[in-house]
């Protein structure tokens, strides 16, 4: 069988929009690559999602308009914070900082009609368990939709800890964080759980070899600011480095981080910005102190030639080639070493670069998909 005769069917994640407005949050941001992605391997694919995604999917399936997801988008805020006015729910939907993860509910107004809806256009549009995959990018949140149907079912980058009990087949984004959940629900491995990877678009983010505009050292932080993302551990380096300024971008309060002079926080980015942020600096700064299902800032950076200075566990062990493409930190020495290291310049910025394509570009990325795909249908 042909690629062009198996459809995929990728299910956006329902608090955003495909574009890349809403790119940096993970899960969105792989739905938006997934179809240009599959599509360079010669499949159909077709994305249900909201109005003005911009998916490059063979076919986009808009479950509702922009105006009836923003309703309800606020009415999940409300939902999630019973006595919540109008007024400060529609604030929130309309504000940057707020983190997008937040409105992750299965009965909230908006994942409940999102999955309503869904339920009546996947059984429009899937064939048969021999040539149609549903891929599923956020473990349950689709539950609803494809519950008691016989549908061929892929959870298809498995950075989460509530598996959907209803796949046989999953790909995780890494071997640490498959083991991870092998062990903790005491499981064996099976021959249909694989291991890819995240996949990035090498072509949106730009190879600097000589950063820091106008002579500026910056070291970066690009995520969710909250202390188990390490963000105090930034501050204690920033003070041992008064010379080198360090700036904080992402959702949430930068407040409690902001403690000394030399620290800068920016609102969230998208798009290109993302290429000029962590290319512009030499080194971004990962130190989170969670097991990072893959962490893709870090790989993010490297694509761009800068080297990611990062904990020494989850994702990072498999991206974060050691005193090459960065630092894997158990200390704070250790991440003042690597902080000292790249204003040495002892980091091949072009070396970095070659490495994170190779690896981690969705066009190379998109063979293990396709081997994956065939094999769960043959």
């Amino acid at each position: 069988m042909h690629n062009s005769q198996i459809r995929l069917h990728i299910l956006a994640v329902p608090y955003t929009i495909t574009t890349d407005e809403y790119s940096h949050d993970a899960y969105a941001g792989k739905v938006k690559r997934f179809s240009p992605m599959m599509r360079s391997r010669g499949f159909e694919v077709y994305h249900y999602g909201i109005e003005t995604s911009d998916s490059g999917a063979t076919k986009d399936i808009d479950l509702m308009t922009k105006d009836e997801w923003t309703k309800l988008r606020i009415e999940t805020f409300q939902f999630l914070e019973p006595g919540l006015s109008l007024e400060d729910a529609t604030k929130k939907h309309y504000d940057p900082k707020q983190p997008i993860g937040v409105l992750w509910h299965l009965s909230s107004p908006l994942i409940v009609e999102f999955n309503r809806r869904l339920k009546i256009k996947l059984k429009e549009n899937y064939r048969n368990g021999r040539t149609d995959i549903v891929c599923l990018p956020q473990g349950i949140t689709h539950d609803p939709a494809i519950k008691d149907m016989k549908y061929t079912l892929i959870e298809t980058g498995i950075g989460y800890t509530n598996l959907n009990t209803h796949t046989d087949f999953k790909i995780f984004e890494s071997y640490c964080w498959m083991s991870r959940l092998l062990g903790s629900s005491n499981r064996s491995p099976s021959n249909y759980w694989f291991v890819i990877p995240n996949y990035f678009d090498s072509n949106e983010f730009k190879l600097t070899l000589n950063p820091c505009v106008n002579n500026v050292k910056r070291v970066a932080f690009l995520g969710r600011l909250d202390a188990c993302k390490g963000c105090n551990i930034i501050v204690e380096i920033a003070r041992r480095f008064p010379d080198v300024l360090f700036t904080l971008c992402g959702s949430g309060d930068a407040s409690p981080f902001l403690k000394e002079k030399n620290i800068e926080y920016r609102e969230p980015i998208h798009g290109a910005e993302r290429s000029e942020y962590l290319g512009d600096c030499i080194a971004v700064l990962c130190p989170s102190k969670f097991l990072e299902p893959f962490c893709g800032v870090a790989v993010e950076a490297q694509i761009c030639g800068t080297p990611a200075i990062t904990s020494d566990w989850g994702g990072m062990a498999e991206t974060v080639e050691q005193f090459k493409t960065g630092l894997r930190c158990h200390t704070l020495a250790d991440y003042c070493l690597g902080i000292q290291m790249a204003l040495d310049g002892k980091f091949d910025r072009a070396y970095i670069r070659e490495r994170a394509v190779r690896m981690f570009d969705m066009y190379n990325l998109a063979y293990n998909y396709e081997q994956v795909f065939r094999s769960v249908l043959d």
